[in-house]
């Protein structure tokens, strides 16, 4: 794989510090404990959402900018294919918090420490 991840089809040439996979398994409306504690389940499936921790190491400013311009815009989901068990897994996924840092100040800004959350619109599991 040539970039660790990409976002709408697109890779970018950024240092990956850490990836934090979970897997969500989701209950429905129907889900509730009987008067004896047991637990009913009403399984919508299994939901991966993964966080990326970025550093621009080795990224241009502009190319950074570019990045974050792309994880901030509000739209509804991105394409997003990251790596998943010794392959990868390609799914919807929407983002809600962006966070960076500014790391120092010379004839420009330099920000990184980018840290993004994507969370997956639908199960990529579904009970059988």
């Amino acid at each position: 794989m040539d970039n660790i991840f990409t976002i709408d089809g697109v890779g970018y040439n950024i240092g990956v510090e850490s990836i934090a996979r979970k897997a969500r398994l989701s209950d429905g409306p129907n889900a509730d404990n009987a008067l004896s504690g047991y637990h009913w389940r009403d399984l919508q499936g299994t939901f991966f959402d993964y966080t990326f921790q970025l550093s621009a190491d080795g990224m241009s400013r502009d190319d950074y900018d570019s990045l974050y311009e792309v994880l901030t815009s509000p739209v509804d989901s991105h394409t997003v294919v990251a790596p998943y068990g010794q392959t990868t897994l390609s799914y919807e996924a929407y983002i809600e918090v962006v966070e960076d840092t500014v790391e120092y100040m010379d004839d420009g800004t330099c920000w990184g420490g980018l840290t993004v959350t994507f969370y997956a619109r639908e199960p990529k599991k579904v009970p059988t």
